[in-house]
């Protein structure tokens, strides 16, 4: 394995982890999976667009308002659909059906976006990518500025998280919330407040790999739907309801997709690079049919087993 290859899959895992983690708390809130999660992405990728093509700021300064905006937009999606339909009691089919809705919506206002970007502004704004800086270390090997930034999120986002759900009081009612809504509503938590920040991460975490997409492929309003299979691939591989399960799953599947491809492309498999989405879609159908609880549920239920095996001994 070359570096150049290790690098671009160390980057595509980084990315998959922020939105598989997203991903996940969006669904261990309502128990859904949401299908408007990539487009939450791609407004992250707009966000930095915007800032490039009109005030000329590198994509990396524009992060914090790629994740401000991008968790906006999923936070009102859970105040203004998800929060009165599920008040209503309304079923986890109702509420993916919901989902798709949303994702249609901002598909669409995402290309209405795009065409007055081209029509008004006379701008690109399909098929476009960001110019990256980097260290050139030796002749083979070069460091893109993406894999320093993308691996110095998903490192502070695994030491942010850890702190917020194992040290804050608010972390600890975010648990009890999740685990147990009713339970923990009795004990004084207020879990609608709860679920909101959770989906105000879950959209910004989104943004924020949406704002670096474009580093490493042609952005369009359609690209959020493409990534989406990638990011169900990881989360459901790791463990829906599992927050460390997603990082997991998202290394796993960025890591099998890139170096999968490379090895299928050459002697004696000679297969275009055009089935690449097949590799995660795979690993999708495979995990549901052998472990549909994911890696964590696996590695617990053998944790148990080892733990009944030393009881017996004793």
């Amino acid at each position: 394995m070359n570096a150049t290859l290790l690098i671009d899959a160390i980057i595509f895992g980084n990315l998959l982890v922020l939105l598989s983690i997203g991903l996940t708390l969006t669904y261990i809130t309502l128990k859904i999976p949401n299908f408007a999660h990539g487009d939450f992405a791609t407004v992250g990728i707009y966000v930095a667009y915007y800032f490039l093509a009109f005030h000329k700021i590198s994509p990396y300064f524009t992060l914090p308002a790629a994740f401000l905006i991008s968790g906006c937009v999923a936070l009102l999606s859970y105040l203004l659909v998800f929060k009165p339909l599920n008040s209503r009691g309304t079923s986890i089919v109702g509420l993916m059906v919901a989902s798709i809705a949303i994702e249609v919506a901002l598909r669409s206002i995402l290309h209405i976006y795009a065409d007055s970007l081209t029509n008004v502004y006379k701008i690109i704004s399909r098929g476009f990518i960001f110019r990256d800086f980097g260290l050139q270390l030796s002749e083979a090997v070069f460091i893109p500025g993406l894999l320093i930034v993308s691996s110095a999120l998903t490192i502070a986002l695994v030491i942010t998280l850890y702190i917020l759900l194992t040290k804050t009081k608010f972390g600890i009612a975010m648990r009890a919330a999740i685990e147990n809504p009713d339970l923990a509503e009795v004990l004084g938590v207020d879990v609608n407040k709860v679920y909101a920040v959770s989906w105000f991460l879950a959209g910004g975490l989104a943004g924020l790999a949406g704002a670096l997409v474009p580093f490493r492929m042609p952005a369009n309003p359609e690209i959020g739907w493409m990534l989406l299979l990638r990011v169900f691939s990881s989360s459901i591989l790791g463990g829906l309801s599992n927050i460390y399960g997603a990082m997991l799953g998202g290394y796993i599947v960025g890591f099998a997709e890139v170096i999968g491809i490379q090895v299928l492309a050459n002697p004696p498999f000679n297969l275009s690079t055009a089935y690449r989405p097949a590799i995660p879609f795979a690993i999708l159908i495979a995990t549901l049919l052998l472990m549909p609880e994911g890696i964590t549920s696996k590695i617990k239920l053998e944790k148990i087993a080892t733990k009944l095996r030393g009881v017996r001994k004793q």
